[in-house]
């Protein structure tokens, strides 16, 4: 049973030095270092794993409908015992027990990159198949919470409240949904380089070659659901934007899929171990109130649209020179700051059950007192990504939304109060929070 994140780590380091004991390496690298700066730092003491949770790492195969995959797994985080392979310590797991499966490179190059693309994203493919087989044949009903949340996150626009409802909903909205649904069930795609690329800017270039390269020989590019979740090389990672836990949208709210970080590998890869176990488990994780966010760089702008009888994602790439990526490892979290108007909107709605009529009478009140039209309001409030459009109404996205009014009549909102609180005591302010409990 793993009880600390250092353990987590550890335990994922002694599986790969298996692996990596055919190689003649005086020390064990990159990773290794941080791994002793696990407890340096205080990381361990914030991401601690709850003990109840039978958490194991292994290395062996995947088994889907009683099928034994031909991969072979470096290492994954599994729930439970599973079956051991012969008198081997290699261990058989049903996929729906794997949490994260990872990718070993000693030094990752180009090539082992799109290998690793291969091997997992095969694994995916499969894990698709059984998702649909179990839907058609089993009576599976899947839980989508976190799907929900990141879908209005992303296009301000609620999600079906059943996953089958996807089938009512314009095609490209149903092919984000279904992608952000494969995200909180399939398991977590990490690959590991100790070494390789010397840049952060050569590493984002390879990604997007693999993926031109790609749609070059088959015609056909990398669909969401089939790029990895994390890839890291040296202290440089590329994460996926899949809202576990990171999630990256631009104020045109283009979304990012793939966005690059340039430290502290082994706290990326504990925030994404940590997410799923909390989604697969439906474990509540000791967050706590850590003011600090990773600073990340956007690379690939996705975009499910139709062209002609086809439809299919339209990448986009965000390219910057090395010296433009150089900054700081961690920004300060701050709740979202709304105007005098998105206030005024908010006590509206508050006062009517959590649901803001977008009529005509409220875009009337909200030029005459304010000069913003209505329009406008909700474009903003949509943008804190804590609302989001419902048919003729906006609507909160969580259960609880705290509201705090500033000096100005204007105010700040958020959702996790944990946070909320940190930052209201660092700025000196009081919480005295106005909360719009929703209840769906």
């Amino acid at each position: 049973m793993i009880n600390h994140a250092s353990e987590l780590l550890q335990r994922f380091i002694q599986e790969e030095q298996k692996k990596l004991a055919e190689f003649e390496m005086p020390h064990m690298p990159t990773l290794g270092s941080a791994y002793e700066e696990i407890t340096k730092q205080g990381i361990d003491k914030d991401f601690v794993i709850p003990k109840f949770l039978n958490l194991r790492v292994v290395s062996g195969f995947i088994e889907i409908g009683g099928e034994m995959l031909p991969q072979q797994i470096d290492c994954m985080l599994v729930e439970g015992d599973g079956k051991r392979y012969g008198l081997t310590d290699q261990f058989i797991y049903d996929i729906d027990r794997v949490l994260c499966i990872f990718e070993v490179k000693k030094t990752l190059t180009k090539a082992d990159y799109s290998d690793a693309f291969e091997h997992l994203g095969g694994i995916r493919r499969r894990f698709a198949e059984h998702f649909e087989e179990k839907l058609k044949n089993q009576g599976f009903e899947p839980d989508i919470t976190h799907a929900r949340k990141s879908f209005a996150q992303i296009t301000g626009k609620m999600a079906p409240e059943r996953y089958l409802d996807l089938h009512h909903i314009p095609q490209e909205d149903a092919m984000l949904f279904y992608a952000l649904v494969q995200e909180q069930h399939a398991p977590a795609s990490i690959v590991h380089g100790y070494g390789g690329y010397k840049t952060e800017e050569g590493f984002r270039a390879a990604f997007i070659d693999i993926i031109d390269e790609r749609r070059k020989v088959s015609g056909q590019g990398l669909g969401v659901p089939s790029l990895p979740s994390l890839v890291t090389s040296n202290e440089y990672c590329l994460i996926k934007g899949n809202g576990h836990p990171y999630l990256a949208i631009r104020d045109d709210h283009a979304w990012a899929v793939v966005s690059s970080t340039r430290h502290n590998p082994a706290r990326v890869i504990l925030e994404v171990v940590w997410a799923k176990i909390a989604s697969h488990l439906d474990a509540r994780m000791p967050y706590g109130d850590d003011l600090s966010v990773e600073m990340v760089a956007p690379l690939l702008i996705a975009e499910p649209k139709r062209v002609g009888e086809q439809i299919g994602w339209v990448y986009r790439s965000i390219e910057y020179k090395e010296k433009n990526l150089i900054r700081e490892e961690e920004a300060l979290w701050e709740p979202a700051s709304i105007g005098p108007a998105e206030m005024s909107a908010i006590n509206i709605m508050a006062m009517r059950g959590g649901y803001l009529e977008l009529e005509k009478g409220l875009d009337d009140y909200l030029m005459k007192s304010h000069g913003c039209p209505l329009a406008q309001v909700v474009e903003n409030l949509i943008k804190t990504r804590i609302f989001a459009h419902e048919g003729e109404y906006l609507r909160p996205l969580s259960s609880v939304t705290h509201v705090l009014t500033g000096d100005d009549d204007g105010g700040y909102v958020a959702v996790d109060q944990n946070r909320f609180d940190a930052w209201c005591k660092k700025h000196g302010k009081h919480p005295n929070y106005l909360n719009i409990v929703f209840i769906e």
